[in-house]
């Protein structure tokens, strides 16, 4: 299987390689109405794309999506608040500790390996630090097609199955690159056709990074992604499949704004020799090389917006206890705030301006954004925000397949969905 997936994915490479970038509508042709797709969803993800980015922005693709169909005052992603750990929540209606993948950079003392991302990151694409089912997964076992476009880790092989046609990330593939590769599949014949489909941007989040999510570069990325967004239905609507498949626009996590003045020095605390600061971050993860105490007592009332747990002891809500790979000791700062070191702030103090996420899910600006549309859900529909563990069984429903043991409530999501 995995030879055969490889070599499916080099031809659709080389496929992608040839398509004229300057617009889907010029290479693609509609295709008959007889072949209308059912029970398909699509599955997009805007990386970093905050609840009321909307609102900040012109956005009238947004805005005509939404009026067609429903959105939520904010998703609540998983803690801690960082892409790979809630785009697989999402995908697996498990939260990190249950999924595995419990932090964007993380040790395992079992595998005594480190895991982290980024392209060409190898354990990235091995499947043993993946620990709970993915859609595609379920998908596939279930005798239907599931095709991804970079969502993070449909790359990997998990459970010994992948979805019958992915990408590796590579994230100089343009957004119009991207769009004409899901209308490609789209296209296939009945037989051929996925059920599931998946897309990733990351421009968004990228922007929200280094100006900050109030900025006018930000600002102009979220009208960019309109934009984007505005191609793909323009498509879809050439071929008579706007109104035929079950959209799901979504994301992982907010943003918020971060200053260099507020930057908390674990250095100012302990002595950095005596820890391996596994992860940094507004939820930093610390392995002691001394007794745990040592370490726990110099930084449990070291500054005032810094909360400091014993792994067991932090917050049930946040799920984050019961795993080998979480840290004998989590730092998480209060929203605005860096954790950091003396030496590499002064390298670049500058860094710690513009916006970041990683912090507690319950901030407000931590909320991402969930609207969708299709004959699955009602219209012009605004509902209460809810956690990302329940898409897994959204999804699993739409498309009529049986999910797996998840921590994810159907009931969560039925006001959303239409009585059609």
């Amino acid at each position: 299987m995995f030879n055969s997936k490889i070599k499916s994915t080099l031809v659709l490479l080389y496929a992608l390689s040839m398509i004229n970038i300057n617009g889907c509508s010029k290479t693609i042709k509609p295709i008959n109405n007889h072949e209308l797709p059912e029970n398909t969803v699509l599955l997009i993800s805007i990386d970093g794309f905050k609840w009321n980015y909307i609102e900040q922005a012109s956005t009238p693709n947004f805005d005509k999506f939404i009026h067609g169909g429903v959105r939520s005052a904010g998703l609540i992603p998983s803690f801690p608040s960082k892409t790979f750990p809630s785009h697989i929540t999402i995908v697996t209606g498990k939260h990190p500790s249950g999924h595995g993948i419990i932090s964007n950079r993380m040790f395992d003392p079992t595998f005594n390996e480190y895991f982290y991302i980024g392209e060409n990151s190898k354990p990235v694409l091995d499947g043993k630090w993946y620990e709970a089912e993915p859609i595609w997964v379920t998908t596939e076992k279930q005798g239907k097609k599931a095709m991804t476009m970079f969502w993070p880790s449909s790359d990997a092989e998990i459970m010994g199955i992948r979805p019958s046609e992915y990408f590796v990330y590579d994230g100089s593939i343009s957004h119009n690159e991207r769009i004409s590769q899901i209308i490609r599949w789209i296209d296939y014949p009945p037989e051929k056709r996925p059920h599931l489909i998946t897309l990733y941007f990351s421009d968004v989040d990228s922007k929200g990074h280094r100006y900050g999510p109030d900025s006018e570069e930000t600002i102009n990325a979220i009208e960019a992604m309109d934009k984007t967004i505005g191609s793909l239905i323009s498509e879809l609507k050439s071929r008579n499949f706007y109104d035929h498949i079950n959209i799901i626009i979504t994301t992982d996590h907010g943003m918020t704004t971060i200053s260099q003045d507020s930057v908390i020095f674990l250095d100012d605390y302990i002595n950095l020799d005596d820890v391996e600061i596994v992860d940094w971050g507004p939820a930093s993860a610390i392995l002691p090389k001394v007794e745990i105490d040592d370490i726990f007592s110099k930084l449990i009332d070291a500054h005032p917006k810094l909360d400091v747990y014993k792994k067991g002891e932090l917050p049930d809500e946040l799920h984050y206890n019961n795993h080998r790979r979480i840290q004998p000791i989590i730092a998480i700062a209060h929203e605005h705030w860096s954790i950091s070191d003396r030496n590499t702030y002064n390298s670049n103090p500058s860094r710690y301006n513009g916006g970041n996420h990683g912090y507690y899910s319950s901030y407000e600006s931590m909320k991402g954004m969930f609207i969708a549309r299709g004959p699955g859900f009602k219209e012009n529909f605004i509902g209460p925000g809810f956690s990302s563990i329940h898409l897994y069984e959204l999804m699993c429903h739409l498309l009529k397949i049986d999910p797996v043991n998840n921590d994810g409530l159907l009931d969560s999501t039925l006001m959303y969905l239409s009585n059609k």
